[in-house]
């Protein structure tokens, strides 16, 4: 088969491949059998004819989990769906494993929280752990703990936790399998609507009119731009495909349908850049003045005085982007939680310890912990 991208640069390293809900599960709950045959003999395919070495990042559990909680009710609050993943969780990985044992592959749950990749400690953990089941032949199998996330330490979507695990373990390539077979110009329902099979790095999207979710999902086409913006500068391509019909991973590597997002040719290869990227929570935003956005060209600190709004929640040692006007400029490490910088902005910093009790610094985001978009 032709492949698009040069898979000779992929041999031996991991791929991710993350699933939506609906790739796994039907809307009205349980699993979506045959579609998740398909999506799992294309890897098996992979694995053994290319050398590639999979990880999966799956949506689903609250989906699956859904009709033993609920039944045909579809109205539920917060603990309602966790104790739907709760149930959901073991259903989704009995399934995975089940199906990757027919083709003798031995597969590993692991559960993520934002709070897991936000520790270094632990994130270096869960890299040992993945390297060490990769090494080994383990297939991962990665979800968000779900049960146990709140809002204010849960991805929101398994889209950011697909780019988080691609930076951890240094993958070259995501591929989204979702609903949409790609990105268009507009909504794909609307008559005359264009796929772009492949975008190129320096393609600002423009003429992108419609961003849709499905009513499963936590994310939508969005959040999963989100998450291209976070990895091509790296050096990491990704494909938005559908998961629909036969063969839909090999379909998207050969060009045949979805979208292909070329990685940046020069990439910014830093670490520090890497970790600041990828866990940038995208539902929170540090919006500065147009001083404060001229000293962050020059390489300065900000600085509270610059600051004009928080957008929350977030907590100290998150990263957050950083907005002038309604354009992200930059993404930092905060030095405070959403509620303290919230009491700081506007003040000197001299003038912090009259607003707040505990000053950490002078600062709200250090030049060493920020990165300008150059994008």
């Amino acid at each position: 088969m032709q492949i698009i991208l040069t898979m000779s640069e992929y041999l031996g390293k991991p791929i991710i491949f993350k699933l939506s809900s609906l790739a796994v599960t039907r809307e009205t709950g349980g699993f979506h059998h045959a579609q998740i045959n398909q999506i799992l003999a294309d890897i098996v395919t992979l694995k053994n004819d290319w050398s590639i070495v999979p990880i999966i990042v799956t949506s689903g559990a609250i989906n699956a989990g859904r009709p033993d909680v609920l039944g045909a009710d579809k109205h539920s609050d917060m603990a309602d769906l966790q104790a739907c993943a709760a149930i959901g969780q073991a259903k989704l990985m009995n399934m995975f494993q089940k199906k990757l044992a027919v083709h003798d592959i031995k597969s590993a749950q692991i559960l993520l929280t934002h709070e897991d990749l936000r520790n270094k400690q632990r994130s270096l953990n869960i890299k040992n752990t993945l390297n060490k089941l990769l090494s080994r032949g383990i297939l991962p199998v990665i979800n968000e703990n779900d049960s146990v996330s709140f809002d204010e330490i849960s991805f929101g979507d398994n889209d950011q936790l697909s780019a988080m695990i691609c930076e951890l373990v240094a993958a070259p390539l995501l591929l989204m399998l979702t609903r949409a077979n790609g990105l268009y110009d507009r909504d794909p329902s609307e008559n005359n609507a264009q796929r772009f099979k492949v975008v190129a790095y320096d393609n600002a999207l423009e003429q992108v009119k419609t961003l849709t979710k499905t009513t499963t999902g936590k994310g939508g086409m969005k959040t999963k731009l989100a998450a291209v913006r976070k990895l091509t500068p790296l050096g990491i391509d990704v494909i938005i495909s559908s998961y629909a019909g036969k063969s839909p991973i090999l379909n998207a590597l050969q060009g045949k349908a979805g979208t292909l997002f070329e990685h940046n040719p020069k990439p910014q290869s830093l670490k520090k850049r890497s970790w600041i990227l990828t866990r940038a929570r995208e539902h929170a935003a540090i919006n500065i003045d147009k001083g404060a956005f001229n000293a962050l060209k020059n390489n300065a600190s900000l600085l509270p005085i610059g600051v004009k709004s928080i957008v929350g929640p977030f907590r100290r040692g998150d990263s957050i982007p950083i907005k002038y006007g309604q354009r992200i400029v930059a993404y930092g490490i905060s030095e405070y939680n959403a509620k303290e910088a919230d009491l700081i902005k506007q003040q000197q910093s001299q003038d912090l310890s009259r607003v707040i009790k505990q000053v950490h610094s002078r600062v709200l985001v250090h030049k060493d912990n920020l990165i300008l978009k150059t994008d």
